[in-house]
Formats: C-alpha cells, structure tokens, sequence
C-alpha cells in the first residue's frame, strides 16, 4: 500500500539563501520514487539515486530474468552481491524475530495465489510446496562469495527490498554531506531534519478505502531520523470464481491468504528495511499479535487499522506511536 507524503515545496528560508530543496521522482521497483532533500543551489543527486535504483533491480527485481534472486529461483548459483546477501540475512534475523510471519521463502506459495508473476491455480497442493518454505534452512550469504538455496526453494524480497533501497539511498545521501531529506521508495519512508521552511517532514498515512478521496488520511506522523512503512490487503487482492476476495497476504506458517479484519499496518523503526518487514509481518499477526510483538521489539512503534462488525474502523497503536502525531 502506498503512502502519501505531505511535504510542500517551499522557497528555501534558511540563513543560506543558496540552500534549496531539490526533489527528484520517478518510476521504480514497480511503483514510484520521491524524494527530497536540502542542498545548495545547482546540486542535484539524481544520477546517482538512479544508478541505485538500477542496481537493486538487477539484484533483487523478479521482474528482471537475469537479476541475481531471479538466477537463484531458477537453481543457478551466483556470486552474491552485498546488498542482496545483506537483504537475505537480515531477512532471516526478522523472520526468527517474527516468530515466522515474515519469511522469503514463501515465494513458491505466494505464485501459486496469482501474485508475484504468478497464476492461480486450484489443483495446485499448497501442503506440498510448504515443504519448501522456511528461512531457517537458508544460509546466511556473504558478499561476493558463491551461494545458492536449497533445491526447490525460491525467494521474494518484494516485501523488504523497497526498504532497504531507502536505506541504501540514504547512505549515498549522508555520504554526500545531506542532512535533511525526505526517501519515499514505493510508499517505504526515511526522514531526517527539516524541510526547507524548517519544519519536521509530514507524512500521512492512508485511510484504508478503495475509493479513499486524495488528500485524506487516517493520520499524520512526523519523523526525525525514522523510518516509517505501510502494508495493507484493500488495494491488493483478486476475486475467486465464488467471489471471495483472495488477498496478497500469505501466511508463511499455513501458506494461506490471511482472513483478518486488519486493513493496514503501518511501522516506525530506525530503518526502514526493518519497518518495511514488520509491517508485512503485522498484517499475517493480526492486531492482537502484531501490537504484542511490536511493543517488544525496541525503538518500534506500530499503528492498525481495523474493520469492525458494522463496517466502521477503528484504530490500535503500541504506547508510543503517539510520540510521532503532531499535537
């Protein structure tokens, strides 16, 4: 699900009349880029958040045939790449720290419900690919050395890849001396500082509607130094011949669509690899598990929307998202 920001352009008003915020947009990973940033007159870092862009495509896109997770699902072994070895093992820490709600190796499963370049098939034994479904059996990679997974095996980094490449572009950016900016990578969100007029960045989270009217939310949250991320099944879903809507979260433990009254879970946590993973590992949870979980894990804040009996929906937060609302 994506997020839509609310950062303004605004003419630069810091002491530096030369400072000005430089925005750069796009199509990326299957859905778009914005990001903002403070710098002085005349610099922009376009190509180089494009050439990042590319390079995790060609690392971790299913999208592309000859990116690396692609070769590894079709039981080629490969030189790694670091980004995508750090991807596969951080992976593996937050499916243990999930207690197995957030996987990668549910690839095969999610293809057999139609997503992720998949199609669905009914004859297809959801029992038997699960036998092929389980981080714990992967390895954890390391850079530019030979690797491959279990046969039988296939990875989807869909629901952490967006993440990470925040993470990685916000490097690049610190790298290059920046200290305020706004990330948005596919709705996945690092901010740090203040926008041009001095202000925290804003972000607003959507109301989970199919028909949601542009510029309402269901909150607004503003972020120094953290990431936030957003998953949601309303906008992302298919209909069976019964008509039942089958939705695009799998559960890596049942290897089911999961059947909840959880519309949207959204995740605020130091990096956005981080909260991009546990707000995908929210939605399988369900509020109870999901609120339960999060409040232990440190500096992770998390934020549900539910649908009620009669329709309405409601809200449940750990004890401090409140700390993130303007007041």
């Amino acid at each position: 699900m994506r997020i839509l920001f609310l950062s303004v352009l605004f003419v630069a008003c810091t002491n530096d009349v030369s400072t000005v915020q430089m925005t750069n947009q796009g199509p990326a990973q299957g859905s778009t880029y914005s990001i903002s940033y403070l710098v002085p007159k005349g610099v922009d870092y376009r190509t180089g958040i494009d050439s990042i862009l590319k390079e995790m495509d060609a690392q971790m896109s299913l999208w592309v045939s000859s990116s690396e997770i692609s070769r590894l699902n079709a039981g080629d072994s490969i030189l790694i790449s670091k980004d995508f070895a750090n991807v596969i093992a951080r992976s593996i820490i937050l499916s243990e720290r999930t207690r197995g709600n957030f996987d990668i190796t549910i690839a095969p499963v999610v293809k057999a419900w139609g997503f992720s370049k998949g199609e669905y098939n009914s004859k297809v034994n959801i029992d038997s690919l699960m036998n092929y479904v389980g981080s714990s059996r992967l390895l954890r990679p390391k850079a530019n050395v030979r690797y491959a997974i279990p046969k039988g095996m296939q990875l989807d980094v869909n629901a952490v890849a967006q993440g990470y490449t925040v993470d990685v572009i916000k490097d690049y950016l610190i790298s290059k001396g920046v200290a305020d900016y706004l990330i948005e990578v596919g709705g996945e969100v690092v901010c740090n500082g203040v926008n041009s007029a001095g202000r925290k960045w804003r972000i607003g989270i959507d109301r989970p509607e199919e028909n949601r009217s542009e510029g309402v939310f269901q909150t607004i949250v503003e972020l120094d130094t953290m990431a936030l991320a957003t998953s949601g099944n309303y906008r992302k879903f298919w209909v069976d011949d019964k008509g039942q809507k089958v939705v695009h979260t799998i559960d890596p433990i049942t290897g089911k669509p999961v059947v909840s009254t959880l519309l949207s879970a959204s995740v605020i946590s130091p990096d956005a690899t981080t909260a991009d993973a546990l707000a995908t590992a929210a939605m399988v949870m369900g509020n109870e598990g999901a609120i339960e979980i999060l409040e232990n894990l440190p500096n992770v804040e998390g934020f549900l929307i539910i649908s009620t009996k009669l329709g309405a929906l409601k809200v449940e937060k750990t004890s401090g998202w409140s700390a993130y609302e303007p007041s």
